[in-house]
């Protein structure tokens, strides 16, 4: 166990700090970077091993409770045939009794020959007596059978919820995923408490120390305070609260920030459209590959206008998610009455399809773009054919966005992509897949430099959470929150990145993964 004052050294220090911005050590005390470039004597010092230290990654926009709990689903990420499901289907329901409900995660019709949604008759054949809810990889569509809309007792002359869509009789898109809303594996706090905890011990091994849980209800908030109490929680995070409940933003803003040194809540979550990848993102013109939609909205324009002028009204940031052009477009109307030299910090979640004009209102507007590098790598390959190539400059504008001033708050969207900052980080800087294609980066004029991603990980991570003062960089006095890697990723080709590895983990001074 090592005490709260140490050094680390033989290491390659990488500080975003413009004052010292490289070192081979650093010293902890108390919690806080005590200096660099200084070990004091008589206290325990670690030998990195000329591994490189880097301000702790952020992760600024996680879903905690979901990466727990999609553990226990069925497993349909990348899994490329319908085939191949079936199978999967037909086992799990051998497994299980029947009316015993089958949830599983991560299904993309993109990945299949046919590139469509499933017809109603797949899982209605092979899976007649077990209700089954099987979400979408982008969280925005889920799939079910008969079984599961009798369970619910939904019928389809009941019209569909509006911002929502349901396609082939058993693709539910966006608002329409609450019709299944009964039948949703169970959310008890015994049981978010574990998810959240499993989600936690997968990511410090991943050298995260802080991430934005992109929205929040009160049996999350319960959960992580007794994790916190309980000693059970490593990580920091800052909470965005659900923005369709209430009554729950209410007690919050009636009672100010939360605010404590490993949680944090003083942010909303709302959601303005859904994905492109389920033709869900609000669009300017049509989907070139089904030219009768525009997508959805998926709240109404008095009940977002409401939620803006409340969170003004009581200093919380607002964090709105918007992937399509249309989406981001009206995200940024709405917020221009707030935002602009107010320091309000409000964020656009995702900004995957933004217009030239829209995105210069974001840079005068003074709003963050919080942007997941990998979404562009694992979208690239059916985006042509989904919005036409007259609009794949609007896809994932990075390097424009940061020319012009923009501090992007980096993250994974984790479930969604996997969750390690260094496939983001890679992402970011390439624009290529993990095999390299295509070989000069999709819509490469918009890749960054390695300096600019880290500090989407890191530095500008932390100015979306109000914390730049205190974590983001290796500064004397900011917290100890460090990531030790084998490599310096800000030095290498890129497909050494994806060989690095994290060795070691701290997190207030204290460590919290060790490989060293």
């Amino acid at each position: 166990m090592y005490s709260n004052f140490f050094n680390l050294i033989n290491a390659n220090v990488v500080t975003l700090n413009r004052e010292i911005p490289s070192g081979t050590s650093v010293t902890v005390k108390d919690g806080l970077i005590h200096s660099i470039n200084n070990p004091v004597n008589d206290v325990e010092s670690i030998d990195v091993h000329g591994g490189t230290i880097i301000p702790g990654f952020i992760d600024s926009h996680f879903h905690l409770r979901n990466l727990g709990k999609r553990l226990d689903m069925v497993q349909l990420k990348g899994i490329d045939s319908l085939e191949k499901i079936k199978s999967l289907v037909i086992a799990e329901c051998n497994r299980k009794k029947p009316g015993d409900i089958i949830f599983g995660f991560g299904w993309d019709q993109n990945l299949w020959e046919s590139k469509d949604f499933p017809s109603e008759d797949i899982l209605n054949y092979i899976a007649p007596n077990h209700p089954i809810i099987f979400t979408r990889i982008d969280g925005h569509a889920t799939w079910v059978n008969q079984k599961c809309l009798d369970d619910v007792g939904y019928s389809f002359d009941q019209g569909v919820p509006d911002g929502g869509k349901i396609i082939n009789q058993c693709i539910l898109i966006d608002n329409a995923m609450q019709i299944t809303r009964g039948l949703n594996q169970e959310n008890t706090l015994e049981n978010v408490k574990r998810w959240i905890k499993e989600a936690t011990d997968i990511i410090i091994k991943r050298g995260i120390c802080s991430v934005h849980d992109a929205w929040q209800n009160q049996t999350i908030i319960d959960a992580i305070f007794q994790l916190i109490d309980e000693d059970n929680f490593p990580i920091r995070c800052y909470g965005m609260l659900d923005g369709s409940d209430v009554d729950l933003c209410n007690r919050f803003f009636q009672g100010g920030f939360l605010e404590s040194p490993k949680y944090t809540i003083r942010s909303v979550k709302a959601f303005i459209d859904g994905a492109l990848g389920s033709r869900g993102a609000a669009l300017l013109e049509p989907y070139s590959d089904d030219v009768h939609n525009c997508g959805l909205i998926l709240i109404s324009h008095d009940d977002f206008k409401n939620l803006a002028r409340r969170c003004a009204k009581y200093n919380y940031q607002l964090n709105t998610h918007a992937i399509g052009d249309k989406g981001n477009q009206i995200v940024i109307d709405s917020y221009s009455q707030y935002t602009k030299n107010q320091n309000t910090r409000w964020r656009l979640e995702h900004a995957q399809m933004v217009t030239s004009n829209d995105l210069d209102r974001i840079i005068d507007n003074d709003i963050i773009p919080s942007m997941q590098p990998s979404h562009c790598t694992s979208d690239m390959n059916w985006l042509p054919e989904r919005i036409g190539a007259h609009r794949l400059h609007r896809i994932s504008r990075w390097k424009t966005l940061i020319d012009k001033g923009a501090k992007i708050a980096g993250g994974s969207d984790c479930p969604i992509e996997e969750g390690n900052p260094l496939f983001e980080f890679y992402a970011a800087i390439t624009r290529q897949d993990h095999q390299g294609y295509p070989e000069k980066g999709f819509q490469n004029q918009e890749s960054v430099t390695p300096i600019e991603a880290l500090k989407m990980m890191t530095t500008w991570g932390a100015n979306a959470e109000f914390q730049e003062t205190k974590k983001g960089k290796i500064i004397p006095g900011y917290q100890a929150d460090l990531t030790i890697l084998s490599n310096d990723i800000t030095n290498i080709i890129p497909n050494r990145i994806l060989k690095t590895e994290t060795v070691g983990t701290i997190i207030g001074g204290k460590i919290v993964y060790s490989r060293l």
